[in-house]
């Protein structure tokens, strides 16, 4: 009989470790089912030991030891993945298993039988925080951390040529990019006469394709190229030297659940165990990454450029000088100038992208009378108004409908303020629908393809609006950041309908998402782009209109440090969720618990989340007190920090490094 100590492999488990007991001989680094609670979880084997030897134990213990319910057999990742992850927990106040289980695609384990396994038992006495970063950090001045700022075309030639010289030397490269869009992409450059050693990942492949293309790249001889979204560096190739952070600006990098893992600070804990090569790639890096590079924390592959990619005419439209027939000043959602670019391009079969930064009709709906905006009865959220896909047994039109986008629940217009009961509700901001509406207004015979999460919200949706976009002369493509997996070549004219939207959101890194979305919407446009705007004086535009940006990072980066934001701070977020009598208790024991750190207690921006209110409360720490990576011999103030986070109780979440505080 032997005693195991095994390692959950889910999220909300707080405990690092859990015991059981099973009859079989287990080798270190298995995969078992065990039960927790009323269900069956998969984990993995960090301790053995004979149950005689712990007869005194095993008889004191208050619980009742449970049996190790079936053995899979190895774990199927490197050791180095596993060093990865312990270095990941201890950055982001969470637990080794639920690192794992955030990073590891969930049915490599669900499908365990049909992958080809390669990797050797972990040796739990080399898998210490202190050992696996050690041998990192004396190393670390050999393996090369990158960064490669230039137009996607110079990278995409310099990375064919990183690839050759790989190949070369029987390395394999690992591309990570954040999205399916990103992997399409980058497949199309680079397999072109190797396909046959050019593989992609991501979530939404089949399963019986991904498990296929899985046990290939195990089974494959020669050098591979990976091209696949963060979950994929667990592949156990054990010849990949160079790991490519590609789009490194791109938000979904950032995982949106516990524990909150961040892809690329994850890439750059494994490049640094594993000592490979780690290049970070994109036209504008974060600012964050640009002020590493600055204080000499990261390399280069060429000096950084910060211009955007060139299009023939940029125009920034004042939407404040749009007048109507009558020569008076009105609002506008389309202005004349982007009337002008459409008619050209229906005359000429053109394609335009006109871009919206939200979906639905309006983004929020106030009282004209009282000024109360409109809010979702359920869970206190700003509905949205949105054009209903039903049709009318009388009519062939679109009825509007109210929306939550939080909760889903839909409520019909025939509504009055809950305030103060007037009917005089003012729908503001421009969504999708809306655009549509008046695209379709002023050229009733255009072909109008809509693409967003409510008009296409299934993947045949999707593909249909695609195709009728791709294979449609003159076609106008309405949508979100979604319409950009649509771009397989490049749109003759487009616009962006209201930057107003964005320019509003009180976020530290606002004018980085701005800057990125215009250097994204011109990378894919040949001619025109127009920008629509009531803040034409924004400090972003004016520099998006010179081409040249780095005195708009730096300003940026002047400001953070003003006002503490990363990356002169670390940013900790904690999040509760609970009733009016519950936050307040909870915001009392987070104000004692952190007074050390002075604290942010407030209400999210959305206030209350299906009947619960949602509390924030933001720590700023200096990079000593929270460093990345985690030091192996911490600071007794690290220490502390990351013994009060993990201390918290499940209904707390820690996010480390979050996109947003609101």
């Amino acid at each position: 009989m032997y005693i195991v100590t095994v390692i959950p492999l889910a999220k909300g488990i707080p405990k690092e470790y859990l015991t059981y007991f099973t009859a079989k001989e287990l080798s270190l680094g298995s995969i078992v089912v065990v039960p927790l609670r009323s269900k069956s979880i998969d984990g993995i084997v960090i301790g053995i030991e004979s149950a005689s030897s712990m007869k005194g134990d095993v008889k004191d213990a208050s619980f009742q030891l449970k049996k190790i319910e079936k053995v899979k057999g190895v774990a199927p990742y490197k050791e180095s993945f596993f060093r990865s992850c312990e270095i990941m927990k201890n950055y982001t106040a969470s637990t080794t298993g639920a690192v794992i289980d955030a990073l590891l695609p969930s049915v490599l384990i669900d499908n365990y039988d049909k992958i080809v396994k390669v990797a050797p038992p972990i040796k739990v006495e080399e898998l210490s925080i202190e050992n696996a970063y050690s041998q990192g950090q004396s190393l670390r001045v050999k393996h090369e951390k990158l960064i490669f700022q230039a137009l996607t075309h110079d990278r995409m030639s310099w990375y064919r040529t990183l690839i050759r010289e790989a190949f070369a030397k029987k390395e394999s490269v690992f591309i990570c990019v954040p999205t399916q869009y990103d992997i399409d992409r980058f497949y199309e450059a680079f397999s072109k006469g190797i396909e046959q050693y050019v593989f992609r990942f991501h979530g939404d492949i089949a399963k019986k394709k991904l498990i296929e293309d899985y046990n290939k790249v195990i089974n494959e001889s020669h050098p591979v190229i990976i091209i696949g979204t963060g979950m994929f560096l667990s592949v156990p190739r054990y010849d990949i030297k160079t790991i490519i952070v590609e789009h490194e600006s791109s938000d979904a990098y950032k995982q949106m659940s516990r524990p909150f893992i961040d892809i690329r600070s994850f890439a750059e804990i494994l490049a640094g165990v594993e000592q490979i090569r780690l290049i970070y790639g994109d036209t504008i890096l974060r600012e964050e990454t640009f002020h590493r590079h600055e204080n000499k924390e990261l390399g280069e592959v060429a000096s950084p450029l910060f211009r955007l990619p060139s299009v023939e005419r940029q125009i920034i439209v004042d939407m404040k000088e749009e007048v109507d027939e009558n020569g008076s000043h009105s609002f506008a959602v389309l202005s004349e100038t982007t009337k002008k670019m459409i008619t050209y391009a229906q005359v000429h079969k053109e394609t335009v992208f006109l871009f919206s930064v939200r979906k639905g009709l309006a983004g929020v709906t106030v009282c004209h009378d009282c000024g109360h905006t409109l809010l979702c009865k359920y869970c206190n959220t700003p509905v949205v108004l949105y054009g209903s896909k039903q049709k009318t047994a009388t009519r062939d039109e679109k009825d509007r409908i109210f929306m939550c986008n939080k909760c889903g629940r839909k409520d019909t217009t025939q509504t009055r303020c809950p305030k103060c009961e007037s009917w005089n509700l003012t729908p503001l901001g421009i969504g999708t629908d809306r655009v549509v509406e008046e695209v379709k207004k002023a050229f009733p015979h255009a072909t109008v393809v809509q693409i967003d999460k409510e008009a296409t919200a299934t993947d045949t949706e999707m593909r249909n609006a695609c195709n009728i976009f791709l294979n449609t002369e003159g076609t106008i493509l309405v949508g979100t950041e979604m319409a950009f997996s649509c771009m397989k070549e490049k749109v003759t004219h487009s616009a962006i309908i209201s930057l107003d939207g964005l320019l509003s959101i009180p976020s530290f890194n606002i004018n980085q998402k701005i800057l990125h979305l215009i250097e994204k919407l011109s990378s894919v446009t040949e001619r025109n782009m127009i920008i629509q705007t009531r803040i034409p004086e924004n400090l972003v535009l004016k520099h998006v209109l010179t081409g040249n940006v780095l005195p708009l990072v730096r300003e940026d980066l002047k400001e953070r440090e003003q006002f503490g934001y990363p990356p002169f701070k670390r940013l900790i977020k904690i999040t509760f969720r609970g009733t009016a009598r519950e936050s307040e208790k909870a915001r009392a024991y987070l104000e004692e618990t952190f007074s050390a750190y002075e604290p942010q207690i407030f209400s999210a921006f959305v206030g209350m989340v299906r009947g619960e209110y949602v509390t924030n409360t933001v720590l700023k720490v200096n990079h000593t007190v929270w460093p990345f990576p985690p030091n192996p011999s911490p600071s007794p103030e690290t220490t502390h920090l990351f013994s009060l986070l993990s201390s918290l109780p499940p209904s707390f979440s820690v996010n480390v490094d979050p996109e947003d505080l609101l």
